[in-house]
């Protein structure tokens, strides 16, 4: 069984209950905290599909920040850990574990958000101005040269800082934030050719290579599955 809830700065507190692994995960390109077992984990910004694992004897529990948020939490370059999992402690500091920890400790007893991760949204979407443009301009499509002119001034200093503050580049990112409004049409009803017109694909196979690369899934299986 899964839940999740939204924190108002646009994070997600998401708990899992009972399920033996396997679960197929759209890339998203979010980073996610990870309690399990008592053990705290990143999982770094995703950009293939990948298979989810076993929960915990309690459940798994997560804290999901959207694309470009969790650099100034964790304080690394998130293209360290793209598409991994890494142990919380072996990640960040002994002080900025012990915080983390302290928070999500508490949703083993009860799977609501506290003031404590309330406290971490606000203060990580506070410090993503820079990153909630580049995310607008790519929801736009906009060109990469005319975003790295206005947000860093040269191509180098964009992709040196799309890399660290996202995990991946300005195209990718482009990607995914296609990938998630198809998604997101065919949830609604949309046929799979007027999803593919509406966000930009070429065509439907393109629409179809790009799902099975970052959903796991064709867009008639995800369209079903959602059904």
């Amino acid at each position: 069984m899964y839940s999740e809830i939204r924190l108002p700065p646009g994070e997600a507190l998401w708990r899992s209950n009972g399920s033996a692994g396997g679960v197929v995960i759209p890339a998203d390109g979010c980073v996610d905290l990870i309690l399990r077992d008592g053990q705290e984990a990143v999982a770094g910004p995703s950009t293939r599909w990948l298979a989810s694992g076993p929960d915990g004897a309690n459940g798994s529990f997560g804290l999901r920040f959207p694309p470009g948020r969790a650099r100034h939490l964790l304080g690394v370059d998130l293209h360290r850990v793209a598409d991994q999992i890494v142990l919380l402690e072996d990640l960040v500091n002994r002080g900025r574990a012990m915080q983390l920890r302290e928070a999500m400790i508490p949703l083993e007893a009860g799977p609501g958000p506290t003031s404590a991760l309330s406290l971490i949204a606000a203060e990580v979407a506070g410090s993503s101005r820079w990153s909630e443009a580049v995310r607008r301009a790519a929801f736009e499509e906009a060109p990469a040269k005319d975003v790295s002119a206005t947000m860093s001034g040269s191509d180098r200093s964009f992709r040196r800082r799309m890399l660290a503050t996202f995990g991946y580049g300005y195209a990718t990112l482009v990607r995914l934030e296609r990938a998630r409004r198809a998604q997101w049409l065919l949830r609604s009803g949309s046929t799979i050719a007027a999803a593919a017109a509406e966000t930009g694909f070429a065509d439907q196979p393109h629409l179809s290579r790009e799902f099975r690369r970052l959903v796991g899934r064709s867009p008639a299986q995800f369209a079903a599955s959602s059904a």
